[in-house]
């Protein structure tokens, strides 16, 4: 249909973003309890994860103020070199769009998609030796079909469910969670819109379960007996054992009987957090270490560690655990510079402090990095005194100069920029609140110079100590007769080899042979010997 024969207002939501702009998400708590009892919060500060989507338009329409909205943008407010908006509202009472700048998120995203830091999944440290790092695309988390999970197979889990977490929720918030499962009921009896009960659901629900649980013990009668149920049978069956109205009471009865002695493990459980479609509600196992070290077969400790880390003490994750920062599954990679070939370490990233150890609030065990938008826990704890070296007179991590431990120490006011540092991240995780924990190293001691383009000092080293192993085997030649003179290797005289071999100018020194101690035949013994030989006589 061309856009002639539409109407106004199809044009208009057809050149507009009107309905293109998703709902934004609620905006995440950002008042944390500090260490000293005080609640810490920041109007301006960045959320842990954007809420509203963000939109960025062609130079060419940011230039006229064209943002596909209702109404332009004024050009000075979205100059910007990665200009990105989030709109807050279309159209206000005060018929205005109230907008904002969106460069905090998505300077970070780009940042994330340069340092390319895989996003793992967060698994419960039951031993001492941690577990095996987990993508957070594996087959065996990253699926939300509640039939794959429920498969035979096993070992499938979810990230993302329909109800809510309830063992993370408050006793104010469980109870507002009830409540919206009870049908209220005016003066009049007429019910009201707030509430809605679930009783007919769950009758249907647990239908079904026993259905297919006396489906399916018929079944393995008949598999035992020998015997090959056809589809007309089966459909016999189901009408024949679908439970009764008493059956069904009985039934719930006993669950609840049950439920009495096994608590979150019983069967009951199971059944609501499958028709709530929960999060796990059982809390973890706890076995002793005694326990698992019984189990001689690797595999069955494998298996018994699984059962125990799956509990409710890990929240889900409320976003997917990649939170699409990152889509690659592993930091298994080797960089090869064009100039200096490949390399053991991948290229640091420069690193703001931003609370060192020693601060105006105290002593931090470890300083707090800031990379790629995201703050970090400095790796290395607190070791280093000022009185033991001397102050940082160019404090330029490009330099020589450069020392972590006087960068992660304390601030330096004469130091321009501020307080940075070389480091490498490893992996990240995202938490139950939608945070980034990101992990660092920090950067090694050639890689930085190798980033920064300041190797001469490593030529230098290597070459030192070539010509110190150089003098020391030509002072060992001397020692046994041979010719000190070395030539540099990559010359006529050395073509390349090392120090081993002997160049052209340097002729072979002929040694002679020691006698040996060992006592043979004397002359007489030989001579007779020789006789003998010569005779053929045996």
């Amino acid at each position: 249909m061309s856009k002639a024969a539409t109407s106004p207002t199809a044009r208009l939501l057809q050149n507009s973003r009107l309905f293109s702009l998703p709902r934004p998400l609620p905006a995440p708590p950002l008042e944390t309890i500090s260490s000293t009892g005080i609640y810490r919060a920041s109007d301006t500060a960045t959320l842990p994860h954007p809420t509203h989507q963000a939109v960025a338009t062609p130079p060419s329409s940011q230039f006229r103020g064209d943002w596909g909205l209702k109404r332009p943008l004024p050009a000075r407010a979205t100059r910007s070199s990665s200009a990105t908006i989030r709109v807050r509202a279309q159209d206000t009472p005060e018929h205005i769009t109230d907008f904002g700048s969106a460069a905090d998120h998505s300077q970070t995203s780009r940042k994330w998609q340069e340092i390319g830091v895989p996003l793992l999944i967060r698994q419960a440290k039951r031993e001492s030796k941690p577990p095996p790092p987990v993508s957070a695309f594996d087959d065996s988390i990253d699926n939300t079909d509640p039939a794959v999970t429920n498969s035979p197979v096993g070992e499938k889990s979810r990230w993302k469910y329909k109800g809510p977490w309830v063992a993370g929720m408050q006793s104010g918030e469980f109870d507002q969670w009830l409540r919206g499962f009870a049908a209220k009921r005016g003066r009049d009896g007429v019910k009201a819109l707030v509430g809605r009960s679930k009783i007919d659901e769950w009758r249907e629900h647990l239908r079904s379960y026993i259905l297919e649980k006396r489906l399916a013990e018929r079944k393995r009668e008949a598999q035992d007996e020998g015997e090959q149920l056809g589809p007309n049978q089966l459909a016999e069956l189901r009408d024949s054992l679908f439970p009764t109205e008493a059956e069904l009471r009985e039934y719930e009865k006993k669950l609840r009987d049950d439920h009495v002695s096994d608590n979150l493990s019983s069967e009951l459980t199971a059944l609501i957090v499958s028709f709530l479609d929960l999060p796990s509600v059982t809390p973890a196992a706890s076995l002793s270490p005694e326990f698992l070290g019984k189990i001689q077969k690797p595999s069955l400790r494998s298996i018994v560690s699984s059962i125990q880390a799956e509990g409710s003490d890990i929240p889900p994750p409320s976003t997917h655990p990649s939170a699409g920062l990152s889509y690659i599954r592993t930091i298994a990679v080797m960089e090869n510079h064009p100039l200096h070939g490949p390399q053991a370490h991948r290229a640091p990233f420069l690193a703001r402090v931003v609370r060192p150890r020693i601060g105006s609030s105290g002593t931090e065990y470890q300083a707090q990095l800031g990379v790629g938008g995201v703050v970090a826990n400095d790796p290395v704890s607190g070791s280093h005194y000022p009185r033991d070296s001397p102050r940082l007179a160019a404090g330029d991590p490009s330099m020589q100069t450069y020392d972590p431990e006087k960068m992660s120490y304390a601030i330096e006011p004469d130091l321009e920029g501020g307080n940075k540092m070389w480091v490498h991240p490893q992996q990240a995780f995202i938490d139950e609140k939608g945070r980034i924990q990101l992990s660092v190293i920090r950067g090694d001691r050639e890689a930085v110079p190798v980033r920064t383009g300041n190797v001469d000092h490593i030529h230098e080293e290597r070459a030192a100590s070539l010509r110190t192993m150089g003098s020391a085997t030509a002072g060992l030649g001397a020692a046994f007769g041979g010719n000190a003179t070395r030539y540099k290797p990559g010359t006529q005289g050395n073509a390349n080899y090392g120090y081993s071999l002997s160049g052209p100018e340097q002729p072979v020194r002929q040694t002679t042979v020691p006698k040996s101690g060992v006592q043979g035949f004397d002359d007489s013994v030989v001579g007779k010997i020789r006789e003998v030989l010569e005779r053929g006589d045996r």
